[in-house]
């Protein structure tokens, strides 16, 4: 049976860290790491294996939710686990299928800016996101280390249908 790994890198910074030095820092972090279970977890009965690195100030931000028994969510993206399939769907969009993810893993990369309401004060949160996701037969700690990604996707300004 094969599970699906995803894992997620999250930098964030406010408007205080854009300075070119701050974005030298961030540029200079890994897109993708070994997979170590803990602080990786399995969920939906071990059939996807979730593993979170980067920041996460308010100590919420990867959430998921899973949709009936085949599909798992996370931010705008929609793995199938029967078809092996990766589709992105915006608010006024259909699903665009993104990879069939039979070989090889994907990569999306993605910024966004979420307002948050913190200690009395309101700021803007900016965050870039690296998504690595991929089906695999048996786990290997160094997946995403070994070899490319089969599919880069960057483009979030799917055409409105």
């Amino acid at each position: 049976m094969s599970m699906l790994i995803i894992q997620t890198i999250v930098k964030q910074w406010d408007k205080s860290q854009q300075s070119e030095q701050h974005q030298q820092q961030r540029m200079c972090l890994p897109d993708r790491y070994p997979l170590h279970i803990p602080p990786a977890k399995w969920v939906m009965e071990n059939q996807v294996l979730l593993d979170q690195q980067g920041d996460d100030i308010e100590g919420k931000r990867i959430q998921y939710l899973v949709h009936g028994k085949d599909n798992f969510i996370i931010d705008r993206f929609r793995f199938s686990l029967s078809n092996k399939t990766l589709e992105y769907k915006t608010a006024h969009s259909e699903p665009v299928l993104i990879s069939q993810l039979t070989k090889g893993w994907v990569q999306c990369r993605y910024n966004w800016r979420r307002r948050v309401e913190q200690g009395g004060f309101i700021y803007w949160l900016y965050e870039d996101v690296t998504l690595n996701a991929c089906f695999v037969e048996k786990l290997d700690s160094q997946i995403f280390m070994i070899s490319e990604p089969e599919t880069v996707f960057t483009d979030l300004t799917l055409p409105e249908q």
